[in-house]
């Protein structure tokens, strides 16, 4: 099969081509999928580069050669056998995250899938995929009400702007903070915010107040680690979630302890995929939720630019890469499909 393999941590994932690899040979108790749609991001970059926790020498379990990728969206090619044969038969569109997904095959264990709801194309489903945790983040974690104001910060990326979606579903206002102008132009036109700043300088913290009447917001979600500012903008009693962040230019923050008890802030770190592992009925409780809404529209990924086969998997990181993505890309690893597939949602 064709696949983006990394045979050692390079500096440019830009530059990797698809090669041709061995197929995976599913294990008793695992599913072959054929991919139709893949979804690079961040940590893609990071793995690739070697520098995500998952790749650490001896805590990680990514190490080269591997293949790169784990968002992905695909058809059911092969079911577990005998006594482990599933819920899911041949031919079943489905979605699910693990590391290997930019192949056009992988082999994967069944709590790792989803069926994709009738009404909801793969594209989107494979886009929403890593985009579960923006959304319990806000519903479940920071219980955000209708009526709340809520600052997302690195609101043009992937976990942002699910943020973004998320927040206005539940009824609260949004203000977006992304790294530059033309970003935000494009939040502002594309993703129904409410406000759109650049976090640059010191003007955009007197912004937040302005908007707020000198309150503050009720709610933070954090995707870049920015707490020490976001304390200086919430609201007193205000919350700040912490999810799915690598640390701005890789260094993590320290934050003033004091900031927290002169405003009873409430800081929480959110793990989306340890808290599911922990607690599987809450994890179900909100995929169900979840995927109702994006099934009835009332949450929609925001997919960027127009990436077809492998061959623009290094396009789409090096576009990652610059920060010229706002959403989510997708790239489509099967054309038939996909324009049947547009056609659903």
């Amino acid at each position: 099969m064709k696949a983006i393999l990394v045979p050692e941590f390079l500096t440019d994932p830009s530059t990797l081509t698809p090669t041709t690899t061995p197929a995976p040979k599913p294990k008793p108790d695992e599913y072959l999928i054929r991919v139709t749609h893949c979804s690079p991001q961040h940590a893609d970059i990071l793995h690739a580069q070697g520098k995500h926790q998952n790749t650490h020498p001896k805590k990680g379990h990514v190490h080269p050669p591997f293949i790169l990728g784990y968002d992905f969206a695909g058809v059911v090619e092969q079911t577990p056998s005998g006594d482990n044969s599933g819920e899911l038969s041949k031919g079943e569109r489905v979605f699910g995250a693990s590391i290997g997904a930019f192949a056009e095959y992988v082999a994967i264990k069944p709590h790792m899938l989803r069926r994709i709801p009738d009404g909801l194309s793969s594209e989107t489903a494979c886009a929403a995929s890593g985009q579960a945790v923006s959304f319990a983040a806000a519903a479940y974690v920071a219980n955000v009400r209708a009526g709340d104001v809520v600052l997302v910060s690195g609101a043009s990326g992937g976990l942002g702007s699910a943020c973004c979606s998320a927040v206005k579903a539940l009824g609260a206002r949004v203000i977006a903070l992304v790294g530059d102008k033309g970003k935000a132009e494009a939040m502002r036109r594309d993703m129904d915010v409410d406000e759109a700043l650049v976090m640059e300088g010191e003007e955009w913290v007197d912004r937040v107040r302005e908007i707020t009447d000198g309150r503050g917001v009720d709610v933070v979600l954090d995707n870049t680690g920015m707490v020490t500012e976001a304390t200086r903008c919430v609201a007193y009693g205000g919350t700040i979630v912490i999810l799915g962040f690598a640390a701005r230019k890789g260094e993590m923050e320290e934050v003033k302890m004091n900031r927290l008890l002169l405003k009873s802030i409430t800081l929480i770190g959110y793990r989306f995929g340890e808290d599911g592992r922990r607690y599987p009925a809450k994890l179900e409780e909100i995929w169900d939720r979840y995927l109702r809404l994006l099934t009835h529209g009332q949450l929609k990924p925001f997919i960027y630019g127009q990436y077809n086969g492998l061959g623009d998997v290094g396009r789409a990181l090096k576009d990652l890469a610059e920060r010229k993505v706002y959403g989510r890309i997708v790239v489509s690893l099967d054309t038939t499909d996909a324009s049947a597939e547009k056609a659903k949602l």
